[in-house]
C-alpha cells in the first residue's frame, strides 16, 4: 500500500473548501499553497503556532497546519485555534499524539500520509458539521410539548 503525500491530501482540501482567507500555521508556505494562491483570490498568511492566540487577527476562512503536530503545546495551540470558529481546519499529526485528544477537540480523522520517513495522519475539522444533529434536541420534546406555540410567557 502505498502512502500519499501531504499535497495529494491538501490540494483536495483547498479546492472543496475554496477559503477566501487563509491562515498558514508554520515556517514557511507548502508549495500548494502558493499554487493555490496564484489560481485564487485567496488571502494567505503565514503564522507561528504562538500566534494563534493573538485576538487582534481577524480570523480566516480556514486555516492550515502546515507542519507535523508532535508536540503538547502545539496540541494546545491547535485547541487554540478551532476555539477562534474558524470554519474549516487541516492538520497533520504525527503517531505520538493520541487520536482521543484530536477526536475530543471535534476533528475528524482522514487519510495517512508519508512525510519523509514517517507515517502521519491527517485530520480536518468543520465547524458546520463538527456536531451532528440529535433528535432529542428539538421543541417536540421539551417540557409540556403540549404547549409549545400556545403561550408566550
Amino acid at each position: 500500500m502505498t502512502e500519499l503525500s501531504p499535497d495529494a491530501l491538501i490540494a483536495p482540501w483547498l479546492s472543496e473548501r475554496a477559503p477566501d482567507s487563509l491562515w498558514v500555521i508554520g515556517r514557511t508556505l507548502p508549495p500548494i499553497v502558493e499554487d493555490f494562491r496564484a489560481h485564487h483570490a485567496c488571502q494567505v498568511e503565514l503564522l507561528s503556532p504562538s500566534d494563534v492566540a493573538n485576538w487582534t487577527l481577524a480570523t480566516p476562512d480556514a486555516a492550515l497546519w502546515a507542519e507535523t503536530l508532535d508536540t503538547p503545546e502545539q496540541l494546545t495551540a491547535l485547541g487554540v485555534l478551532r476555539n477562534r470558529l474558524i470554519g474549516n481546519i487541516f492538520c497533520l499529526v504525527s503517531e505520538r499524539i493520541s487520536t482521543e485528544a484530536l477526536f475530543a477537540l471535534g476533528f475528524r480523522r482522514g487519510e495517512n500520509c508519508q512525510v519523509q520517513d514517517q507515517v502521519v495522519l491527517s485530520f480536518h475539522y468543520a465547524l458546520a458539521t463538527y456536531n451532528h444533529t440529535r433528535a432529542w434536541n428539538n421543541p417536540k420534546f421539551w417540557a409540556n410539548p403540549e404547549n409549545w406555540n400556545k403561550y408566550w410567557w
